[in-house]
């Protein structure tokens, strides 16, 4: 690929910079990436203020067809986000712009797209993603919950985990067994549900932190009416495939590591330990290297990935690649830099906690990017059976 930006590019990265960080000014204290939005009321609406100024300028709709208000290209998209990751601004919804709606744009027939892209082109909507379950994340086929026809809806029942903002999205899609006597991968359909339908109960799991992320999402006789399928009834597995496509995007995550990791190189420059500063320390100097390079090369991959995007390639084995690499620098990062901050990188809600605690918080939550969207041990035998051919176990 050419890294060379056009013009018009580099104009349009100036315009997403510059506006990122004039929203970055009103980040409330404690803010750190995206998932902070749900955990209480100042922060989801920063994230309402943020989005509403998105969608005004049409940015929620980068890449789309021009009937749906479509602008711009894939690489808009991409230096949107890598501003977003860089200011730790949020502003799109990661459920419904960045998966549902490039899902529902695929597949989607012309009555759904209709009636649910423009309140998410308008940031009317936030959307939950109704995947995992108790004994079926990353084998997701096994899933046990159902949707059984009757008549004109699906009668749903089960139990969805690890549902990230459920107990603030307006509605949910999700994956349910259709024919639980049908073959496997051929018995799934995917459906669309408002959140607030009788019989959905939504309960709390709270990360180590006492952040409120992650929630269990209870399904008792839950009535969907059948024109909210996506694709063809018993179909799912289809459309599932179709939005893990669009699901793998780690630029944001890339640049917000960045950034982060540049405030600590400041810190280790202003920080005197021992008659000296933390980054004349050899060791430290030498640490601080090897995860500069990393970085730039996690960041090479990405826009690797998105230029593969740009030219209509899906890039599947890429982007299991990086999220197996992205992921498992961000916990190799922020095992690092609380090593480097010392005791007081332990230290959160207090003056005396270096950059403010966002290490401490880091430390606590990178493992999770290892397990969501595909465990990391699941995207290694992607890789390996569908990219390199390798044999599977038998």
């Amino acid at each position: 690929m050419d890294f060379r930006l056009t013009e018009e590019q580099l104009a349009r990265r100036k315009e997403f910079a510059q506006v990122c960080k004039e929203l970055e000014k009103d980040k409330p204290p404690g803010f750190v990436g995206i998932e902070s939005i749900f955990h209480n009321d100042t922060n989801w609406g920063y994230y309402n203020q943020c989005r509403r100024e998105f969608a005004k300028k049409g940015w929620t709709t980068l890449n789309w067809p021009a009937e749906y208000g479509g602008n711009g290209n894939m690489m808009d998209r991409v230096l949107l986000a890598e501003a977003m990751g860089y200011y730790d601004v949020p502003g799109i919804d990661g459920w419904g712009v960045s998966m549902l709606a490039p899902t529902l744009l695929a597949t989607a027939s012309k009555e759904i797209k209709d009636r649910f892209l423009p309140p998410i082109a308008a940031a009317e909507v936030h959307w939950c993603e109704l995947w995992s379950e108790p004994n079926a994340g990353s084998d997701l086929a096994a899933l046990t919950s159902t949707a059984i026809r009757q008549g004109n809806e699906f009668i749903l029942n089960g139990q969805k985990i690890w549902t990230s903002g459920a107990h603030r999205s307006d509605w949910g899609f999700g994956v349910f067994k259709s024919d639980p006597a049908g073959r496997k991968h051929h018995n799934l359909t995917f459906l669309l549900m408002d959140m607030k339908t009788p019989g959905i109960t939504i309960r709390p799991i709270l990360y180590m932190n006492g952040m409120h992320v992650y929630n269990e999402v209870f399904l008792d006789n839950v009535r969907v009416p059948a024109e909210n399928i996506v694709g063809q009834e018993h179909g799912g597995w289809t459309i599932v495939n179709t939005l893990a496509a669009f699901e793998r995007s780690f630029i944001e995550i890339v640049m917000m590591t960045v950034r982060m990791f540049e405030d600590l190189v400041s810190h280790c420059n202003q920080t005197i330990r021992n008659g000296r500063p933390l980054s004349k320390d050899p060791v430290i100097r030498n640490r601080l290297a090897q995860a500069a390079c990393e970085l730039e090369a996690a960041r090479a991959f990405s826009y690797h990935i998105a230029d593969l995007q740009n030219r209509g390639e899906m890039a599947l084995m890429d982007a299991s690649g990086l999220k197996v690499f992205a992921g498992e620098l961000a916990e190799r990062l922020s095992f690092m830099a609380t090593d480097i901050l010392g005791p007081y990188g332990q230290v959160k809600l207090s003056r005396w906690a270096p950059l403010h605690g966002i290490w401490e918080n880091q430390c606590q939550q990178q493992f999770g990017l290892t397990i969501a969207s595909g465990t990391n041990e699941i995207q290694r035998n992607i890789l390996a059976w569908y990219g390199l051919g390798l044999p599977r176990m038998k």
